[in-house]
């Protein structure tokens, strides 16, 4: 097998929060752990277990009403939140108590489509665009075409990159199903003939556009 292969435990490149959000907010907030798992039963079951701790429910209140407006993780008695900016000013408005830092990525990301995604570095450092491959795109391209992209892949290793091992095991036959992934293309020109090949199997292409001299701005209380 001469695919350029690497697989790697997380992504390098640094580009907006999600792929969708400029600013992340932090707060200090003890108590905070007990919101796993995040689900809106346990929120509510939280808020009926702690009547008295009005933080808590404010919080949880806050996440199921505002939950497919933003992303959040907790760590280390910290939430952390990921939004725009007006989701951002409403965060530390109504948590300004625990608020402790804020930090948004270049203002130059903003005017981004859907399929475009703003970083600081192209991912592996060259690789401007990511095809990602449908579910069943095994059971829309035939063996002849499957064989063909692979040949192409490997024919063009400079600038073609498999990083999932599910890809690998779809383009050499050798797994029975295949659960999606996505491989790596340095240039345009290159998804010409990829787009020729496996059309109704590509789910979408996301674009890398790098940004010169970006830098992250962080506010700290």
């Amino acid at each position: 097998m001469n695919l350029n292969l690497r697989f790697l435990m997380r992504k390098h490149h640094n580009k907006l929060y999600y792929g969708k959000y400029r600013y992340k907010t932090e707060f200090r907030m003890p108590g905070s752990l007990m919101f796993y798992p995040t689900t809106d039963e346990h929120l509510t079951m939280i808020k009926k277990e702690y009547p008295n701790a009005p933080d808590m429910n404010h919080l949880a209140d806050f996440i199921m009403k505002n939950r497919k407006l933003l992303k959040f993780r907790f760590q280390d008695r910290r939430a952390i939140f990921y939004t725009d900016y007006d989701k951002s000013l409403e965060l530390i408005d109504n948590f300004w108590d625990f608020w402790s830092a804020s930090e948004t990525v270049d203002p130059k990301f903003k005017k981004l489509d859907k399929n475009t995604v703003g970083c600081l570095r192209l991912p592996h450092g060259k690789y401007k665009y990511q095809v990602y491959l449908k579910k069943e795109a095994q059971n829309i391209m035939s063996d002849i075409e499957i064989n063909t992209l692979k040949n192409f892949i490997e024919s063009n290793k400079d600038n073609c990159l498999v990083t999932k091992r599910d890809v690998v095991g779809f383009l050499h036959s050798n797994f029975p199903y295949f659960s999606g992934g996505y491989f790596y293309v340095t240039e345009e020109k290159f998804l010409t003939p990829i787009y020729m090949l496996a059309q109704n199997a590509i789910e979408k292409v996301i674009k890398f556009r790098k940004v010169k001299n970006g830098s992250n701005k962080k506010t700290t209380r």
